[in-house]
């Protein structure tokens, strides 16, 4: 068997560093984000011990602005939504009968960039930690507030994690769209599957909002930008870009916690879930509002008051569909014989504390009660209620659920019980007084009211006990890896396909394809009947050959590392006119080095030949005839457009506050953005000529386009440059005024991605010297390329009318 075919045993580094398996990412996103639970834990018990008591001094209020801030950052994004999708790597392809994910290789990306976004917060604590909050409200992140190097480092590694989001939301969608099981109908699939979908969707268009911001932050951070630091942009623009991902964020930390519930409840009360296509139908409605209820977060700013009713009626009406699920959850629940294991209980516990979370939201949606309410601890204890008891304690649950599948094993179901009570627990004592402190303002390092005293401590009891439950937990993993009864394929009896496999699964997940009927029976050879209290049964059919199929490379972590070593590069360089001699050729050296590395990465990944296994008869409705790589092309560029329309729309709210712009011609003279625009529009004909040479099999029209269309790349590069040189000699630099931010910011966003393009097309030619990309069928790449170059080019079609002609 070759190399790239093998998986090394799992004790072996090597498998892990290169494996791209969707089972070994699972694993790997799982223990890195529990690696990340304790440690955002650990500040937060810091941050209890400091709140023990009055007047306390336990740790310095710098200190404990650190601790709260970072503690936040690690929950909601490097901690809740990876351990989600530890989960969802391990079991979405399984439930719908896939092998593996769309594109392992990507995958494997994700988690790298992942990991080493988290390393680069990690760093940030020598140059310190980011201390403003973890919603990273401006001006307190510019740097005449927070000057330090910290926050700068977070905020490369947020870059980082949203990247590996977007990279991970493309795989899912394409996956879950693309390579369902032969048969597998949308309504068919899974409440997990279902509810990751929704979800990947939601990262796809919010995540984009908060890329933009985050880069602006870094443009005000290191280049003297001033997007926030201005009258006309300031903490009103960074409270739209980042609530118009945080909310939908809530649900992106909710839905794969629910989605599991919907999994769980079925096979713990023998009975289909009730009312399963409003649940879906619920949840859909849910993921679109999500985006129209950000304003609510803002109340207290003061902005038009018919705005906020709008808010407050988006906020109400989005309560109205976890009611239908929530009820339709407890209904299940009535009509079923509930069989009270681990997994069950945690399911109970979450409803419970979700319906006590939901209705504390609806106070907050009334502008009155935000008021009162917003700046004090009874918006913690809600939030918490709502991501830790709606959303971690059912992720708990989701993996006592999936622990035997994952491991073959079955876990101490008495550790597992009184894991749960004394979660329960440590969870009330710790959150509810907060509801009762709703006097008490949030973020202050101490105080001195006699009266919160019992409940704060109270409070620092119920954190200690529940971070010492959750050790606990892993204690029973651990000993239960080791020592556990065999599970078995299907110890729960469960209804779902990744239960028809054994435990854990081999490789490929499948040797043979499943196959679904209209009637929903799904039919795999040398399974007798699957009960699934009326969903679906389990046939037998003929043996199906399989191919072999890659599963290692080197790629994904080379580029990642790359990335990482970029951006320490960038901020090593913003540090020149402070540096010795010395630190300044060793950030250049850092610089170039991360440059070097991501083109030998890039070229590696391009010439790697990874087989990835493709169904031809996959359920792909209604994508079925469109190619894989396609597909997840179309879905990625969907979030470039949220990305540049979060630009422009940040230089409308800034230029609609500006009085003084200048006039047309004066500073941004028409002859550049016209010539460029030139120059693009005729390098989309020459990438369309590239297409069409390919189709017939011209091996010479394709390279000579390609090459004309680089010319026309760097020509445009070259104008472009020209033009800022202009600009900086006519003293209109990066912090010459919040006009030029807008223009040098998302100018250089757009340059950035035509230089992505000339690495893509440098790529092209190659294999095209070889004899690639010819035909019908080998042009696809040339195709998807083009579809990148000319969704470039339409940008700037937006971008030069907005910064020349009017």
């Amino acid at each position: 068997m070759s190399e790239e075919h093998h998986i090394p045993p799992s004790y072996s580094i090597k498998r892990w560093l290169f494996s791209t398996n969707h089972k070994d990412i699972g694993s790997l996103y799982i223990v890195t984000s529990l690696y990340f639970l304790f440690v955002g834990g650990a500040l937060a018990l810091l941050v209890r011990v400091q709140l023990t008591v009055p007047n306390n001094n336990f740790i310095a209020s710098s200190a404990f602005n650190q601790a709260f801030t970072t503690h936040g950052l690690i929950m909601v994004l490097w901690f809740l939504s990876p351990f989600a999708f530890g989960f969802a790597n391990w079991i979405v392809p399984l439930q719908i009968g896939a092998r593996d994910l769309a594109f392992p290789r990507i995958n494997a990306l994700s988690y790298w960039l992942y990991l080493f976004s988290g390393i680069l917060l990690l760093m940030s604590s020598a140059a310190g930690l980011p201390d403003g909050g973890w919603t990273l409200y401006a001006p307190l992140t510019t740097l005449r507030f927070t000057p330090n190097l910290g926050l700068s480092l977070a905020a490369g590694g947020l870059i980082l994690f949203i990247v590996s989001i977007t990279v991970s939301s493309v795989n899912f969608i394409t996956t879950i769209l693309k390579m369902r099981a032969p048969g597998m109908k949308l309504m068919q699939m899974p409440m997990f599957t279902w509810t990751i979908l929704l979800t990947v969707f939601m990262m796809l268009y919010a995540f984009p909002s908060l890329l933009a911001g985050t880069i602006m932050l870094m443009g005000d951070r290191t280049l003297g930008t001033m997007y926030f630091g201005s009258p006309q942009g300031g903490s009103l623009l960074w409270d739209h870009l980042f609530w118009f991902f945080g909310h939908p964020e809530v649900y992106v930390v909710l839905f794969p916690a629910m989605g599991a519930i919907g999994d769980i409840i079925p096979t713990f009360t023998r009975r289909p879930l009730y009312g399963r296509k409003y649940i879906i139908m619920s949840f859909i409605i849910v993921a679109l509002l999500s985006f129209g209820v950000w304003g609510h977060h803002m109340f207290v700013t003061g902005y038009d008051p018919l705005v906020a009713k709008i808010f407050t009626v988006t906020t109400i009406a989005i309560s109205l569909p976890f009611d239908i699920i929530v009820i339709a959850m407890i209904e299940s629940l009535v009509k079923g014989k509930v069989r009270l294991k681990t997994p069950m209980l945690f399911v109970l516990g979450s409803i419970a504390l979700f319906i006590v979370g939901g209705i504390t939201g609806v106070f907050l949606g009334s502008v009155a009660l935000d008021y009162a309410l917003r700046g004090t601890y009874f918006v913690v204890a809600h939030f918490h209620y709502v991501m830790v008891g709606g959303g971690v304690v059912a992720l708990f649950g989701a993996f006592y659920y999936w622990y035997p599948k994952i491991t073959g094993k079955m876990y101490d179901e008495g550790l597992g019980k009184a894991h749960f009570v004394l979660s329960v627990i440590g969870f009330t004592l710790l959150y509810f007084p907060m509801f009762m402190n709703y006097e008490m303002p949030r973020r202050v390092v101490t105080f001195t009211e006699t009266q919160w005293a019992f409940t704060n401590y109270l409070s620092t009891i119920g954190g200690f006990v529940f971070g010492l439950a959750q050790i606990l937990m892993l204690y029973n993993f651990y000993e239960s890896s080791k020592t556990g009864a065999p599970a078995g394929s299907n110890p729960w009896n469960g209804f779902t396909l990744e239960w028809a496999v054994p435990s854990p699964p081999p490789q490929n997940d499948f040797d043979v394809t499943p196959r679904f009927s209209e009637d929903g029976t799904i039919s795999l050879p040398g399974l007798g009947a699957f009960a699934n209290g009326g969903t679906h049964t389990m046939s037998t059919a003929h043996a199906e050959h399989g191919i072999m199929e890659s599963h290692l490379s080197q790629w994904p972590v080379a580029l990642a590392g790359a990335a990482f070593t970029l951006i320490l590069g960038i901020l090593g360089v913003t540090l020149l006119p402070t540096a010795s001699f010395i630190e300044g050729m060793l950030y250049l050296w850092i610089l170039l080095t991360g440059f070097i590395l991501g083109g030998l990465g890039l070229y590696g990944f391009a010439k790697e030949k990874f087989v990835s296994f493709e169904d031809e008869e996959a359920e792909g409705w209604p994508f079925k005839h469109v190619a894989r790589v396609r597909m997840g092309v179309w879905v990625f560029l969907a979030s470039e457009v949220i990305l540049f329309g979060t630009f422009i729309g940040a230089y409308i709210f800034i230029r609609a506050g500006t009085l003084d712009w200048p006039a047309i011609n004066t500073v941004f003279q028409i002859q550049h953005g016209a010539i460029n625009t030139f120059i693009l529009l005729t390098s989309s004909f020459t990438a369309v000529m590239a297409l069409v040479y390919s189709k017939r099999e011209s091996k010479a029209g394709v390279i000579g386009s390609l090459l004309l269309t680089i010319f026309l790349g760097l020509w445009f590069l070259y104008n472009k440059a020209t033009e800022w040189q202009e600009l900086f000699h006519e003293g209109h630099t990066f912090d010459s005024g919040v006009v030029m931010s807008t223009y040098y910011i998302t100018t250089g966003a757009h340059g950035a991605h035509v230089i992505g393009g000339l690495a893509a097309m440098t790529i092209l030619i190659g294999g095209a010297l070889k004899g690639r990309h010819m035909g019908e069928h080998g042009s696809e790449n040339i195709h998807n390329f083009g579809l990148y170059w000319h969704i470039v080019d339409i940008i700037w079609i937006f971008l030069f009318p907005l910064f020349y002609l009017i």
